[in-house]
């Protein structure tokens, strides 16, 4: 008797750690994060890789963004994000986010400190643009 309720005040314990180390996606979101690569809308010759330190940058703090390009401020305001189940160019999106109540929805992929934008599909002229946090 004394070890199932050993084991039960165990899996007690392990669940609630367990639930409370998953974050909301404005957590996961949060901070600063650095374009790396870049797919659709290729130019010849042109490398859609970008090094660390390249200054395009997307920042989130709660419901507010900023949109950096070369290091420069180009864009900032509100966005709000909605739970999505959709694949795009044969990769899963798990949210969709909407930039200053614009109509046009942008997927995104949330996943292990990597974010990827997916804005319309890469065979009708889309772009993919995958971000590392900071």
């Amino acid at each position: 008797m004394k070890n199932i309720l050993n084991l039960a005040a165990t899996l007690v314990v392990l669940l609630t750690i367990m639930s409370c180390e998953k974050k909301s996606v404005l957590e996961e979101l949060n901070g600063s994060w650095e374009l790396r690569h870049i797919e659709g809308i290729q130019v010849a010759n042109v490398d859609p890789n970008f090094k660390p330190g390249n200054g395009n940058l997307l920042k989130f703090e709660g419901q507010k963004y900023e949109r950096y390009y070369d290091g420069k401020k180009e864009e900032s305001g509100t966005f709000t994000i909605t739970p999505e189940d959709t694949t795009i160019n044969n990769r899963k999106a798990n949210y969709s986010i909407t930039f200053n109540n614009n109509t046009e929805k942008t997927y995104l992929s949330l996943l292990n400190n990597k974010l990827i934008l997916f804005n319309g599909v890469i065979a009708a002229d889309g772009t993919e643009s995958t971000y590392e946090k900071q």
